[in-house]
């Protein structure tokens, strides 16, 4: 089973440079060993990249403001907007709007659950499943038992076990449900701080941004730990979001602010 290694044992490589006016990065998705999909706030496109040099390869106007990417499969993407989801269709250095389908709220996380794709809503704060065609398989209520579960859940990301795992930038908690979107832990820690980006490398193990504190934390559902493996130490400062490519082995996290990505290389 893949291990996700020590921050020692990540080796920073250059940082990936992209031309966003200025404005900066909110989301990231790997397509291929040479290309991101890349989400600029207060840019109506998705732009596809080059992760070698960071130049621009393709982009693609939208009818909204995007804010999270997922890649549903090595040929389509799923990006959230305001109200709604839009499919992208990638075919080598072309991109091409496909299916858009309305939600029923402000829609701002998404990742893939087998042959389905789950979001996350901030007003009002909730989850639900959806089938590819726009179909609400599940939906989970946002009122617990003596308050709400989420405040502001931005990113969400799933694990290979069909775990789903919700960063909740508000509450500074990691909270996991199962597939049917049953809650089945909420993770919180001194060192969880205004977490955001969170990504799934493995069944039990789960990268999550806390900017609040300029770390990479690692969380470990088996037995509820949660440690640093990147903080200032090697670079990371304003940590929004990120992703990891097995076949690179490399993982890149976007510097809030900067509109930069960081890329650090297992060895």
């Amino acid at each position: 089973m893949f291990m996700f290694p020590a921050f020692s044992q990540l080796q920073r490589q250059e940082d990936i440079k992209v031309n966003t006016g200025g404005k900066e990065i909110f989301d990231i998705a790997v397509v291929s060993d040479t290309r991101l999909l890349v989400i600029v706030y207060g840019i109506k496109k998705v732009i596809l990249v080059n992760s070698q040099t960071g130049g621009t390869v393709a982009q693609i106007t939208l009818k909204g403001h995007p804010h999270s990417v997922c890649m549903f499969n090595n040929i389509m993407a799923v990006v959230t907007l305001r109200l709604c989801l839009q499919l992208i269709n990638i075919h080598g250095d072309i991109i091409q709007l496909g299916r858009s389908f309305s939600v029923s709220g402000n829609v701002s996380g998404v990742a893939r659950s087998e042959d389905k794709i789950v979001v996350s809503y901030v007003a009002p704060p909730g989850l639900q499943v959806l089938s590819m065609d726009g179909t609400v398989m599940h939906t989970f209520n946002t009122r617990a038992v003596g308050g709400y579960v989420f405040k502001c859940p931005l990113f969400i990301t799933t694990s290979t076990d069909g775990m789903v795992f919700v960063s909740d930038r508000a509450k500074a908690t990691v909270t996991q449900l199962d597939s049917n979107l049953h809650v089945t832990r909420t993770y919180s820690d001194p060192i969880l701080q205004n977490p955001q980006g969170i990504i799934s490398v493995s069944a039990d193990q789960v990268l999550v941004c806390s900017p609040g504190n300029h770390r990479i934390l690692l969380l470990c559902p088996s037995t509820g730990a949660i440690t640093s493996i990147l903080g200032q130490q090697d670079g990371i400062k304003w940590p929004r979001a990120l992703t990891y490519s097995p076949s690179q082995k490399k993982l890149y996290v976007v510097v809030e602010y900067l509109g930069i990505i960081q890329v650090f290389h297992q060895q």
